[in-house]
């Protein structure tokens, strides 16, 4: 899959579905225009960071804020989750819109509970192979989730998913691919 690496807090923001535009000096290019991406949270470890935002954005991403700063929680060096990236446009309503540069309209988050972690980001895209998401049927109450299969994890690969709906845990005997 494709990824892209952010800075914290702006990744967990967007991985909890609170910060739902990407901003940045270019375009994003159409062939990932519908596409879901792996978000990377940058790897700095350890420096101190400032959070500047305008009220109406601190008021909507205080309670996570607050959280992972005060249990220092706050995931660097890692895939903490995925993002469909649905548009690209300049000067959108969206709070955390910026004005003057492309905004990438983000939609349907996914936090991964279990963060990928001591991963070493890139500029732009960049592949991250052995991770592949797929939409699953829960057995124990039919809802379709969005769930990932894990190739890093030796010496066996991972099937593992807590039903959003339900919090059934199916396993790999259970794992059946919707298409």
């Amino acid at each position: 899959m494709k990824a892209i690496t952010i800075k914290q807090p702006w990744a967990s923001l967007i991985v909890h579905g609170i910060k739902d535009i990407e901003n940045r000096t270019w375009p994003c290019p159409k062939k990932y225009l519908g596409q879901r991406v792996l978000i990377h949270s940058s790897g700095c470890h350890g420096k101190k960071f400032e959070i500047n935002m305008p009220d109406e954005q601190m008021k909507q991403a205080f309670s996570l804020i607050s959280e992972k700063s005060t249990a220092g929680k706050w995931e660097f060096g890692a895939i903490i989750g995925s993002v469909e990236i649905i548009d690209c446009v300049m000067n959108h309503p969206s709070i955390w819109a910026e004005k003057g540069v492309y905004n990438w309209v983000l939609a349907n988050p996914i936090f991964y509970e279990r963060p990928i972690e001591n991963v070493k980001g890139k500029l732009s895209f960049w592949d991250y192979p052995g991770i592949k998401e797929v939409k699953i049927e829960c057995p124990e109450c039919g809802s379709i989730e969005i769930a990932v299969e894990d190739y890093t994890t030796a010496p066996f690969s991972t099937y593992l998913h807590r039903c959003n709906k339900c919090e059934h845990v199916i396993m790999e005997s259970e794992w059946h691919v919707v298409k």
